[in-house]
């Protein structure tokens, strides 16, 4: 809710509020394997997300199986 004060032509805002304020943001929060659709369990250095559609999710892998890579004419 805002409160809408206008004097002499302007306008002033006195207080705006929305939802529930976050006080703290923990960092542990922000974790990529906390985002669902995204499966990080047989990363390993180096490994690349690529998308499953069979599982219909992102899977880490080191491996490049169904990919086309045009690096065009020289």
């Amino acid at each position: 809710m805002a409160i809408k004060i206008v004097t002499n032509g302007t306008t002033q805002v006195k207080t705006v509020k929305v939802g529930t304020p976050v006080k703290r943001v923990a960092a542990g929060g922000f974790n990529i394997s906390n985002i669902g659709g995204i499966d990080i369990s047989s990363a390993i250095e180096g490994s690349l997300l690529i998308y499953d559609a069979t599982q219909s999710k992102f899977i880490a892998s080191n491996e490049l199986s169904e990919q086309d890579i045009s690096g065009g004419q020289y």
